[in-house]
């Protein structure tokens, strides 16, 4: 059954640093693989005039750093310091324009999410901001110093920048408005490096990072002055929220990728950078890496490097907590690309102490920042190790969760790996992992799992079958292939509620579990919308034509009550029309007016109906839906179609958003509206926002008064 046995699980970054590596790295995205070195830089080579073949000279980097930048529109920018010009080009690699011209030596470029332009005049002392919707500058601020580089951020939902200047050494940050505010930011210089001055700037899981460079020397810290690289031939970085560090060198060089796991940087293959000028590097919002080149901009190629042909990792101990255990199925996360391959070394000991433990060795790359070193439990016998067998692992056919997100390795089959443990029973286990490969490929292990203890079929059959330990080895490992799969159908049994509950059900399941209600599921439903609504189905149909029912589908679709006002519980509050009726007269109440056909003023009522109107075709058979707030039109046309399939034939409804205002001559002063000001409508401000993009022009007030209103007309402002 399912909770007869637990698992022992190797998965985290620093179960993996505790193990003993040889010839092994950590890798960025999870588990372990073989290790790199950087490949020599590959000179292209091209033919002259005369069909000799002749290799090109490396281009030099530029004597001023540039900049480079995405804007939502998938166009790239980046500075030419040396012209004083910004370049823009399409996603077709096709120069758009050079705009805007004249400005002096820029350097730094960042876009934030308000499609603010952010450029860098290093030779000005100053920063341009310009909006790209109107291609106009709307401010050029002065910096305390000669600005080098700058940073788009974004804190509170309030997008800016952050400045790096040289002559002082500072961090200014911006946030863009026409009236900007700037505040200066610590900035600390790297201990024990009184030489460097800062050259670039970049957010990193939120935080800023400078790279600092100095003669023959190049540290990246924080603005603390925490050092996180030593570099020395660092030219420029970029960072990213997800943690992703990528720092450039000079032209030919690759480029190096780290990822922070736990305040430690975890570096991956290089990537390899043809063409590179020196200029910049940035990572796009598709997650690429991005740089300049001389005739425009230019992604990395991937990785560039020599892997080591084999490599070892052995686990630590794991314990059972039972002397005498039969260990069960060893389940390996991998993914094997073609000339790779795994095989398992397993030992197991009831003895508590290790005569000759394995030495312990750290992975060549990647080591996170461990705690409580001391409490790693023991490495293997050598000795013992080097005579245990080595078992192929064999493919489960199916993909591990643990491997579902991996930004390193977008497209790479992962599959779980199946093995038994061979070996006699022990409280103890090792397991050494044995991975070969090529110079350009690796294998990729994720997690470890391991069942402890195995099956129990020995305890069903006679105490014969089991006397002996060999014979019950051999008879233990020859029914754990069987007992394996029955084991993973009896569990997969006592775990299918999961499937036939709404709630935890995979979403391509909801389909099919919403067909026993006789539901077809509408997809411009949120997932979250149609869960619920699977979920109460048997009891909302129940209910099938009703107020209740009705308002509890609209809070299921919206998240947000709808009320329903049935027509026919206003029929004793009737009034005068103030405005037209809906045939198109005229009727206002007037001093001198009769209450027969205007109503008098200071008695009329806002709403109603005409006396001579029939009271069946004004109330019998009819609702209105009060919705708060505005419906786009896709929600409309959603609760369109739930008000035509739910409601009793014979009625008739409408739809009446709150979220627009009072309509005079539907809703009832006190009783279904208030006077007040129309919730979620924004203030437009000259020179900060634009019309028709949920904006309104006028000025944030309360109601007017009676004696400001004017009959007949309205009042803008």
């Amino acid at each position: 059954m399912n909770g007869d046995r637990g698992i022992a699980l190797l998965a985290h970054e620093g179960q993996w640093a505790r193990c003993a590596h040889e010839h092994t790295v950590l890798l960025p995205g999870g588990g372990v693989g073989l290790d790199w070195a950087p490949a020599p830089a590959a000179r292209p080579s091209r033919w002259d005039a005369e069909g000799e073949r002749c290799v090109p000279p490396r281009p030099l980097a530029p004597t001023c750093p540039s900049g480079i930048a995405h804007d939502r529109w998938c166009r790239t920018w980046r500075t030419r310091p040396e012209e004083g010009v910004v370049e823009v080009t399409s996603h077709a690699a096709a120069p758009v324009a050079n705009c805007p011209g004249g400005l002096r030596r820029p350097t730094g470029i960042g876009i934030d999410s308000l499609d603010r332009l952010y450029v860098a005049e290093s030779a000005g002392r100053a920063v341009m901001i310009a909006d790209l919707w109107t291609g106009r500058v709307v401010r050029r601020m002065t910096m305390p110093g000669r600005p080098v580089d700058l940073a788009v951020r974004d804190v509170d939902g309030e997008p800016g920048a952050v400045v790096l200047t040289r002559s002082p050494a500072r961090l200014v940050a911006i946030d863009g408005k026409r009236r900007p505010c700037a505040d200066l930011l610590p900035l600390r210089r790297p201990c024990a490096h009184p030489g460097l001055r800062p050259a670039r700037v970049c957010f990193l899981s939120g935080r800023i990072v400078v790279l600092w460079r100095g003669d023959g020397e190049a540290v990246i810290a924080d603005q603390n002055g925490a050092e996180l690289l030593d570099e020395p031939s660092a030219t420029d970085i970029a960072g990213t929220p997800a943690g992703l560090l990528v720092v450039a060198f000079a032209p030919g060089s690759p480029f190096r990728r780290l990822l922070e796991r736990d305040g430690a940087l975890i570096e991956d293959e290089p990537l390899a950078a043809e063409d590179y000028d020196g200029g910049a590097v940035t990572v796009d919002p598709a997650g690429r890496v991005v740089y300049t080149t001389a005739t425009g901009s230019r992604s990395t190629q991937g990785p560039r490097s020599r892997h080591a042909r084999e490599g070892v990792v052995t686990t630590y101990r794991l314990d059972s907590g039972q002397y005498r255990t039969r260990w069960g199925r060893i389940f390996v996360d991998a993914c094997l690309p073609t000339g790779t391959a795994l095989s398992i070394r397993m030992l197991t000991s009831d003895a508590d102490e290790v005569d000759d433990p394995l030495p312990a060795s750290a992975p060549a790359r990647g080591i996170p920042r461990l705690r409580h070193t001391d409490d790693t439990p023991p490495l293997p016998s050598a000795t013992a190790l080097a005579d245990a067998q080595v078992l192929r692992v064999v493919p489960r056919g199916e993909v591990p969760a643990l491997a579902a997100a991996d930004p390193f390795t977008t497209g790479t089959e992962w599959t779980t790996y199946e093995t038994a443990v061979a070996a006699s029973p022990g409280r103890y286990l090792w397991v050494q992992l044995v991975m070969s490969g090529t110079e350009r490929t690796s294998p990729r292990v994720r997690a470890l799992r391991v069942e402890r203890p195995g099956h129990a079929l020995l305890s069903s059959l006679p105490r014969m079958f089991s006397s002996v330990d060999e014979q019950a080895d051999f008879l233990h490992r020859y029914l754990m292939p069987a007992e394996g799969m029955l084991h993973d159908l009896d569990t997969a049994a006592a775990e299918r509620r999961t499937i036939v509950d709404p709630r935890t059900t995979l979403d391509e399941f909801l389909p099919w579990l919403a067909s026993f209600a006789g539901l077809v599921l509408d997809q411009r439903w949120s997932e979250e919308a149609r869960r619920a609504l699977v979920a109460e189905a048997f009891p909302l149909f129940a209910r099938r034509g009703t107020i209740g029912m009705l308002e509890r589908m609209l809070r299921l679709y919206l998240g947000r009550d709808a009320r329903i006002i049935e027509r026919w519980r206003l029929r004793g509050l009737g009034g005068g029309f103030l405005g037209f009726d809906p045939d198109g007269r005229l009727h206002s109440p007037t001093v001198a007016g009769t209450t027969v056909t205007t109503g008098m003023l200071g008695h009329f009522t806002i709403g109603g109906a005409l006396p001579d109107t029939s009271s069946y075709e004004r109330l019998a058979h009819r609702f209105t839906v009060l919705v708060p707030g505005c419906l786009d039109d896709e929600q409309r046309e959603v609760v369109d179609d739930l008000i035509r399939a739910h409601k009793p034939s014979h009625t008739l409804g409408d739809v009446c958003e709150l979220g627009d205002g009072m309509p005079v001559g539907r809703l009832r002063l006190g009783l279904t509206a208030y006077v007040a000001p129309p919730r979620g409508r924004s203030v437009s401000v000259a020179g900060r926002t634009r019309l028709g993009q949920g904006s309104t022009l006028g000025e944030k007030s309360l109601a007017a008064p009676v004696s400001e209103a004017r009959l007949g007309g309205v009042r803008v402002g």
